[in-house]
């Protein structure tokens, strides 16, 4: 066996063994699939959430922005399996679709808000799922730091659920002229913690 095959081995292990951890709120409640949760910045985890407007091209779909105010806790977000044997709690490193829970903006575009990534920014319109036609709609969520982030992480296209990771990058903030705070793969990482919505 090669030495990349080794390392590919290792990583996969390295995968399924941390899989069990479990995403922990605000309240060091375990995060359930399909209830209600605000995505927080972790160093005030009290506001500049998460929200959904129209993109640089001023168009729909949906782009999703960090609220530039530093009170408002942004609109609340589901976390959704795509692997319905997983259980019932989200994990660390389990593939998820997020999607918001906000129904009023489905008409403003009449398109999805399940979160995709396109052209490097995440948007909406995407597909829930998890076979290889949805990747660009493939999240997980990781442990940094003192606190959490988002990973994209598409898989190969045609691959099975044991298939290596291809382009992941962890989601940040990249901020626009205007003052915007654009949801991007690969710009300095969001760290985030997950609170309740009620």
């Amino acid at each position: 066996m090669k030495i990349s095959g080794i390392l590919l081995l290792f990583f996969t292990l390295f995968q399924v063994i941390k899989a069990d951890e479990a995403v922990l709120d605000t309240d060091k409640d375990e995060v359930r699939p399909g209830n209600n949760y605000y995505i927080l910045p972790a160093t005030t985890g009290k506001g500049g959430g998460l929200t959904l407007a129209k993109g640089e091209n001023g168009s729909c779909p949906l782009d999703v922005f960090q609220a530039q105010n530093s009170k408002s806790v942004g609109l609340p977000i589901k976390l959704l399996m795509v692997n319905s044997s997983s259980g019932l709690i989200i994990n660390i490193n389990e593939d998820i679709n997020i999607k918001f829970a906000a129904p009023r903006y489905v008409s403003m575009c009449n398109k999805s808000i399940v979160w995709e990534v396109d052209k490097g920014f995440v948007t909406t319109d995407g597909t829930q799922g998890g076979m290889h036609d949805t990747s660009s709609c493939l999240f997980t969520i990781q442990k940094y730091e003192d606190a959490y982030a988002i990973q994209f992480c598409p898989r190969a296209t045609g691959c099975s659920f044991v298939c290596p990771r291809l382009k992941c990058g962890y989601i940040g903030i990249k901020p626009a002229a205007n003052g915007a705070r654009r949801l991007a793969v690969n710009a300095p990482v969001f760290k985030i913690v997950f609170k309740k919505a009620y």
